[in-house]
């Protein structure tokens, strides 16, 4: 039996929706442990969600159960899944939304058991009728294949841009902005190395590690504005933006104390390169 589920959705807090799902497993498992992850993804924002995800689960104890209800194709022929990976469940739509967080090794079935759903379920919300239910059946040990047909070809989003043009130089992409007006890249990730050097390991896809030099790296932006590097946000001047590396090992674009993304005009999709000399 898995003791927690963690829920992830685009439905905020002014409707009722999550209590709902809420309610709804506390019907069929009382003792589970519930988190709420993040209820405030961007309605439909399937890779924001996809990258909360892999921005948050090894922070979990293997065997939690990941509730994610980011679903702008609900009720067309879009499949719900139930998804095994690394330890993890994932329940949820097959949109895309569990891209980056599946390695080699994944199974998922379509959950599609009218046994283990919500009589009768809507087109409107499968949150309610299939997905809590679903995670709710598999927090009680049911097991994937009782839930319905193996899948073997699950839906991917494209990986964000990131390559190499030259020893030291990486093009890459602004993923979003945060609450506080910091803006995720896809440059990372990295871990301290030594001599203020980093490694540089791509999040997502294949590409050989790097060092880096943080003494001698800067971001370019779309305007051809060069940002320096810092180690912590006191560093940057007011009315600066700098780079640094973030709690999930990503480069951000960042202010102190201010909104970089507002300063700067930036939003998700813009392409940056990334300039370090060793």
């Amino acid at each position: 039996m898995n003791s927690t589920i963690a829920i992830l959705t685009d439905f905020g807090s002014q409707d009722p929706f999550v209590g709902i799902m809420k309610g709804v497993i506390a019907a069929i498992n009382p003792p589970v442990q519930l988190i709420d992850l993040n209820n405030q993804i961007p309605p439909g924002d399937i890779q924001r969600a996809a990258f909360t995800l892999w921005q948050s689960r090894d922070y979990f104890s293997q065997g939690t159960i990941f509730l994610t209800v980011i679903d702008p194709g609900v009720g067309t022929h879009r499949r719900p899944v139930i998804v095994m990976a690394d330890g993890y469940v994932f329940v949820g739509p097959d949109n895309g939304v569990f891209s980056f967080i599946l390695g080699d090794d994944w199974q998922a079935w379509q959950l599609a058991n009218a046994d283990l759903m919500l009589s009768n379920p809507g087109n409107t919300f499968h949150g309610r009728d299939i997905f809590a239910p679903g995670a709710a059946h598999a927090s009680r040990g049911i097991p994937g294949p009782e839930f319905g047909k193996a899948i073997l070809d699950l839906v991917m989003l494209a990986a964000p841009k990131l390559e190499s043009l030259s020893p030291g130089i990486l093009r890459g992409e602004i993923l979003h902005a945060d609450h506080f007006g910091n803006l995720l890249t896809s440059l990372g990730k990295l871990v301290p190395a030594v001599n203020r050097k980093w490694k540089f390991t791509p999040w997502v896809g294949e590409s050989q590690s790097q060092i880096l030099n943080a003494s001698n790296t800067s971001v370019k932006l779309p305007n051809g504005r060069e940002l320096p590097w810092v180690n912590t946000f006191g560093e940057i001047p007011k009315n600066e933006c700098a780079v640094l590396v973030g709690s999930s090992g990503l480069i951000e674009i960042v202010a102190n104390r201010q909104n970089a993304a507002e300063m700067l005009e930036l939003s998700g999709g813009e392409c940056i390169v990334l300039e370090s000399s060793t």
